[in-house]
């Protein structure tokens, strides 16, 4: 099978700021930033295979391959099989002083019941052991009844062999972005919500801000658009509200717990706000695990101000578009970093 290669006449320039990238719309947007910017630097671009968003880049004598625009020869297989297992990650940050949410792994819904039945004045977290974009988590209420509980495990454990029940750590969580040796970029992803203007319902809102542009489906557009399916109707319930509901003029409504930009939420860029304590804490973490580019999640209380934080997890492919296009706050360019990073 022949590959497709690209590369710009002299003096073309394509413009960053736009978030689709004309003949490549069915790349994840990610890739589509990598290529750009690769096109951009006189770099010839090879389309390997589309559907895995698999690319080789050639060009200053060097030639190196990119798959998912952030997984690269830098980093070792092992330290992406790190990375993918939670608990594995928690440990090796624990052994390297990094504080991390307490819990524990279980193998099956007994033994997480079990468990769970000692904990009741603690709001819990139950997750796969494996797997991203916020798949397969549920937080627990304090008192939580045994139903909760087993949907929680059964939902974790149909998504891998372990399940992870940890503490809820309180504070804004936020995804640093570490390339190298640098934090490059620091977002706050806020889960999916809407404003209300004391006239539309819930549902209205929800289609209204979903034919922003930038919304989705698929991770092809900077946003995903907002859902209504059972997840979200759920959370709406447990606010006493539904989509029906008309929210009060400026009141602010979610409908989802989990803050990945994969389930509607937005972006906001907060590099500049960051305390540099959490950077060089970021950089650490990337660093225990041997990775050299790394998705740190952490939560803090004041993210401007160095005190207490919990890592809650690494990422071995983490999205650059958040960064690039956020759905506030500035471009960060992260895709030329990694570049910069490969030697181009």
């Amino acid at each position: 099978m022949q590959s497709l290669k690209y590369k710009l006449e002299k003096g073309e320039f394509l413009d960053p700021n736009e978030f689709l990238l004309k003949g490549f719309e069915d790349l994840e947007i990610s890739t589509q930033i990598m290529i750009r910017d690769a096109l951009n630097r006189g770099l010839e671009v090879e389309i390997l295979e589309r559907k895995s968003h698999f690319i080789r880049l050639s060009g200053n004598g060097k030639v190196r391959l990119i798959k998912e625009a952030s997984k690269t020869e830098l980093d070792s297989y092992m330290t992406f099989l790190v990375m993918e297992n939670k608990t594995v990650t928690k440990r090796i940050l624990e052994e390297s002083n990094i504080e991390v949410p307490k819990g524990t792994s279980v193998p099956d819904i007994l033994s997480g019941l079990e468990f769970l039945q000692n904990i009741e004045d603690r709001i819990m977290v139950v997750k796969p052991v494996t797997t991203n974009f916020g798949i397969g988590i549920t937080i627990l209420p304090m008192n939580s009844d045994i139903s909760e509980q087993r949907k929680a495990l059964e939902l974790a454990l149909s998504l891998s062999e372990t399940a992870i029940i940890e503490e809820f750590a309180p504070g804004n969580e936020y995804r640093f972005l570490v390339i190298g040796e640098e934090c490059v970029a620091v977002c706050n992803r806020i889960p999916a919500n809407v404003k209300g203007d004391g006239k539309k319902t819930i549902r209205e809102l929800i289609e209204e801000k979903n034919r922003d542009p930038r919304r989705g489906v698929g991770h092809v557009t900077p946003l995903e658009k907002i859902q209504l399916g059972e997840t979200e109707l759920s959370v709406l319930i447990q606010a006493g509200k539904s989509p029906d509901t008309i929210p009060n003029s400026e009141e602010i409504v979610f409908v989802r717990r989990n803050s990945n930009i994969s389930t509607g939420g937005d972006s906001v860029d907060v590099t500049d706000l960051a305390h540099e304590s959490y950077k060089r804490l970021a950089v650490e973490a990337a660093k225990a695990v041997d990775a050299k580019i790394c998705g740190v999640d952490i939560i803090v209380e004041d993210l401007r101000t160095a005190g207490k934080y919990k890592i809650l997890e690494l990422n071995f492919n983490p999205v650059l578009y958040i960064h690039n296009y956020p759905y506030s706050g500035k471009n960060r360019k992260v895709g030329e970093k990694i570049l910069d990073l490969l030697g181009f």
